[in-house]
């Protein structure tokens, strides 16, 4: 029998900090080299396989041949690839180190491959042998280098392919509309100049209306954008690509629009990480916002808001001219009906808030608190907008309190992202317990009344799903035992509770409830009755949860139970129930003395 001997090839990624000419300089391949045939120099810092096979384009990798016994090799490259020749750094502007007479192949052992073409990209290794030569790719990058042997007369042939994935320039494209109808379009191959704004469209626009902006990206594969509209409101806004954003103006003057900004950023798809190689793109929009005196009136836009140094504020719609001595003309009603409290507030100060015209703050003469329901009234006649008209006045108007943080960790165990455990723990580890005896499982494997899932989420990549079959409501009980995970466990106070709930349409339930303590200190309902199904929404409990001591993460009283009761439901339409509840938030309320 013929002794064939084999050459073992198998590939080795080098993470080379630099691929400019001095990495290669003096090497001396060892003497033990056979096993190993070329190194590549893939960035080192990318997370992943996938991601190192991923690229810019006007990027370069440098190759090395390092197969032993080779009667002749050969790198060969696509249209739009090109060879670079030595001596360039990585400041130099690479195009202008290509090696024109080299072409699509050089047998050189060494070569820099600047990639000049967007999509999928193959550089080919193309070996002879006197012997045969047997490939060992290892798995994990079977997809991204394909090694294919052949025979050509009493040669063996190594074709190898190193395939990339090259991702083109972005070329930023947009329109804008006003009132629905385009007033501009940049594609994506025009390049607007600021030096040529004395001939950019003007655009009429009433202060508090707005223009749309319309991201038309798709070249180089875009996934975000954001406009910079310095004088709009919101004067900075990011959204997926391909996507419109409204902008409205309310400065009386002419200003350049602004500059849009698309980007390609790292996203997940399906719980997995895409790795695309991150990049972007400015380019200014060519046009002149003129903002002229609106002929709407002028009056309250809503944004009521308590800040966190208990100034309250709100918009209106235009901008304001300064003003003094209204504090009389405002009424601030402040109730909190635990202590008993409800009273007018006097009114400090009012002003225009400083680097937002559009804006009117207020400054109370007592202190205010999270837990207190507070309302704003107006009732003067001289508090004028830029274009010289009148405030409306406008009464019984809610402030949107300032709170703080969840308590609870992120993406643990309050948002069901941690797995693990059985059915008698909903499949969302030791942190869950039912008891055997509910019969979380009587309807089978996969349709667990309690369990989680990865179905649908509103943040993160799992939720609780609660589902039973067209069948009275059975007591099924699902103990939570993180409620003082958080590094400083769970401090004594008054909480505000809520859930982010998916109601599937069909569902007819009505109330979930939630306990806290072992035994039982409180109880809270959850309405779900009128709330839109089919959407996340987020829901309140009906009073807040009160924690009468500190807690840590042994104590008996932290433990919570999310329960499903017939009592809480009573005269619902018996059906199919389905249901997901996401991330659980305890928000710290500030008790009023």
């Amino acid at each position: 029998m013929k002794n064939i001997k084999k050459y073992i090839l198998f590939f080795s990624l080098l993470a080379l900090l630099s691929c400019e000419e001095d990495s290669y300089k003096g090497y001396t391949a060892p003497d033990d080299l056979s096993d190993v045939s070329w190194l590549i120099g893939l960035d080192p810092n990318r997370p992943n396989i996938d991601a190192k096979f991923k690229v810019n384009i006007d990027t370069y990798i440098s190759f090395f041949d390092l197969s032993q016994g080779a009667t002749s090799h050969e790198w060969i490259l696509e249209d739009g690839d090109h060879f670079l020749k030595d001596g360039f750094t990585s400041s130099d502007t690479l195009s202008k180190f290509i090696n024109e007479e080299v072409g699509l192949s050089s047998s050189e052992s060494k070569a820099h491959v600047l990639f000049g073409k967007s999509g999928l990209t193959k550089i080919r290794l193309r070996n002879k042998f006197t012997e045969e030569v047997t490939p060992n790719v290892s798995e994990d990058r079977a997809a991204y280098v394909i090694a294919n042997s052949s025979t050509e007369g009493d040669k063996h042939v190594m074709d190898v392919e190193f395939m990339f994935d090259v991702y083109a320039n972005i070329l930023p494209a947009f329109s804008v509309l006003k009132d629905g109808a385009e007033v501009l379009n940049v594609t994506e191959t025009d390049i607007p100049d600021i030096k040529d704004e004395s001939t950019w469209p003007v655009i009429e626009v009433e202060a508090a209306t707005g223009l749309t902006f319309v991201d038309k990206s798709t070249t180089g594969r875009p996934n975000r954008v954001t406009w910079l509209i310095p004088d709009g409101v919101p004067s900075q806004a990011g959204t997926l690509a391909e996507l419109s954003q409204d902008v409205k103006f309310y400065k009386l003057g002419t200003y350049n629009a602004g500059t849009i900004r698309s980007l390609r950023q790292v996203q997940t798809v399906d719980g997995v990480e895409d790795n695309a190689p991150v990049a972007s793109a400015e380019k200014i929009i060519p046009l002149k916002v003129k903002v002229i005196q609106s002929s709407q009136p002028f009056v309250f836009d809503k944004a009521l808001t308590e800040k966190e140094n208990e100034v309250i504020e709100f918009r209106v719609t235009g901008e304001l001219k300064a003003f003094s001595g209204e504090e009389a003309n405002f009424t601030v009603n402040v109730k909190n009906t635990a202590k008993g409290f409800d009273q007018d507030v006097a009114v400090q100060t009012a002003r225009v808030k400083e680097g937002n015209a559009t804006f009117i703050e207020l400054i109370l003469s007592a202190p205010i608190y999270n837990s207190d329901v507070i309302t704003v009234s107006y009732n003067g006649t001289t508090i004028l907008s830029a274009d010289e008209r009148v405030l409306a006045p406008f009464a019984n108007q809610k402030v949107q309190m300032h709170f703080d943080n969840n308590v609870l960790p992120s993406n643990s165990w309050g948002s069901f992202e941690p797995e693990g455990g059985g059915v008698n723990n909903a499949f969302a580890t030791g942190k869950f317990f039912i008891p055997g005896g509910n019969g979380n499982g009587q309807f089978g494997a996969g349709e667990e009344i309690w369990a989680r899932s990865t179905d649908k989420a509103y943040a993160g990549g799992a939720s609780m799903r609660y589902k039973l079959p067209n069948v009275a409501i059975p007591t099924v009980n699902l103990f939570g035992f993180g409620l003082a995970d958080g590094p400083n466990g769970m401090p004594a106070g008054t909480y505000q509770v809520s859930y982010w709930v998916y109601v599937e349409p069909g569902t007819t339930l009505t109330t979930f409830r939630m306990e806290f303590g072992n035994p039982v200190l409180d109880y809270l309902h959850f309405d779900i009755s009128s709330i839109e199904k089919g959407k996340w929404v987020r829901v309140f409990a009906d009073a807040p949860a009160v924690i009468p001591a500190d807690l840590t993460s042994s104590d008996a009283k932290r433990r919570t139970t999310l329960r499903v009761l017939e009592e809480d439901n009573v005269g619902i339409t018996t059906a199919e129930q389905l249901m997901y509840l996401d991330e659980l938030t305890l928000i710290k309320l500030e008790e009023r003395p």
